[in-house]
């Protein structure tokens, strides 16, 4: 007797998969669309880190300004009537009272520092703009006539200090300078 032997069937083997054409080119269109929206997001990431820069830089040359002036007197000892910087004082160095500084506007990229020295050229294209007006005391928004200090009048000045980088203004910044009479007891 003979022995049949059932044959072995080789298992079936299902069809390859593989990545169609149609697959291929979605995956591609979908990384696409995310590496694209990554560069944006860089750039804007970029450029809202440089506005940042520039702002703090703006605040800092508005603040040295401000310091520079701070411990100075409301007016000039010798001519408190005159307004504006006194005859002789052509640097911003040489003043010694608050209305010296008004019209004064730093040379592009030379700002000063709180000692009132010329800043390194890490500063090019900044610039300091200063501006002071007499005000009303009992309106500071109302400016007036430059006023003469006598003793029944203590005026008052608002100090505007705007900051250009490369002719564009970046920040500004105001406070207000009062007469104090240092004899009052």
């Amino acid at each position: 007797m003979r022995y049949v032997y059932p044959r072995h069937r080789a298992p079936r083997r299902s069809p390859r998969r593989g990545f169609t054409l149609i697959e291929a080119a979605t995956t591609t269109v979908i990384i696409g669309v995310g590496c694209v929206a990554m560069l944006e997001l860089l750039g804007n990431g970029t450029l809202a880190n440089r506005a940042g820069t520039e702002s703090t830089v703006a605040m800092n040359l508005a603040g040295n300004v401000r310091e520079a002036m701070t411990g100075i007197p409301f007016a000039d000892a010798t001519f408190p009537t005159h307004w504006g910087p006194e005859a002789g004082e052509v640097d911003v160095k040489q003043f010694n009272d608050v209305d010296d500084f008004d019209g004064w506007t730093s040379a592009p990229g030379t700002p000063i520092d709180a000692k009132r020295d010329r800043l390194s050229t890490d500063y090019a294209g900044w610039e300091q703009q200063v501006k002071v007006e007499c005000v009303l005391r009992d309106n500071l928004s109302q400016t007036t006539a430059h006023l003469t200090l006598t003793p029944d009048l203590r005026p008052t000045n608002r100090v505007t200090v705007n900051i250009l980088h490369n002719g564009r203004q970046l920040y500004s910044e105001s406070w207000i300078s009062a007469y104090a009479d240092r004899s009052a007891p």
